[in-house]
């Protein structure tokens, strides 16, 4: 079916057309949304991404232009746009206004600074782990995944995930310790 075809069929409201777009190009949009989102996002920020890309055709049909591009073309568009927001979304990081800083108190102030000062050794020591431990670390404490899905995700056996996570852990408190970031006593 051509792109022609397809867009007649999509502004006449043929619940049809839609289902077979989407059964041609999830394939194609799961690899442009994933290469975005692989290491920030989960499988449902690709889903929504990919999602937002068809009700956007679905609920405006006129932004597609046939003698512009193609149909394909204009989906991988809409997608990569969309998971372009979401990464930017899911990597913001907090910015304390002035405003905040000042209306606080010192002591709160300096427990802010204390913090931002441990996130950063903390970063700092989760970097130095190097792939594939930091990637399951970050997994698991980070965006709270369960071993079970971080393994089939990393295609690394569920043993040897647990396994990673807790040598990982005794390898973070030991440079966390000598960096006297925290005490013995973790």
């Amino acid at each position: 079916m051509d792109d022609v075809k397809l867009f007649d069929m999509i502004c006449s409201g043929n619940e049809e057309s839609l289902i077979y777009i989407i059964e041609k190009y999830s394939k194609l949009l799961w690899i442009i949304v994933g290469g975005i989102l692989n290491n920030v996002g989960t499988n449902e920020d690709i889903e929504e991404c990919i999602s937002d890309a068809y009700m956007s055709l679905w609920q405006k049909p006129k932004a597609f232009d046939p003698r512009k591009g193609t149909l394909k073309m204009f989906l991988a568009i809409i997608a990569k746009r969309r998971a372009l927001d979401k990464y930017r979304q899911l990597t913001k990081i907090k910015i304390i206004k002035l405003d905040e800083a000042t209306t606080t108190s010192d002591d709160d102030l300096l427990e802010y600074i204390a913090k931002r000062d441990l996130y950063s050794e903390l970063y700092e020591a989760i970097r130095l782990l190097g792939d594939p431990d930091k990637e399951i670390l970050i997994r698991r404490y980070f965006f709270e995944e369960k071993p079970s899905a971080i393994a089939s995700k990393t295609h690394i056996p569920v043993k040897e995930v647990k396994n990673r996570l807790y040598q990982s852990k005794l390898r973070l408190r030991k440079a966390l310790c000598e960096s006297e970031v925290v005490d013995n006593g973790i």
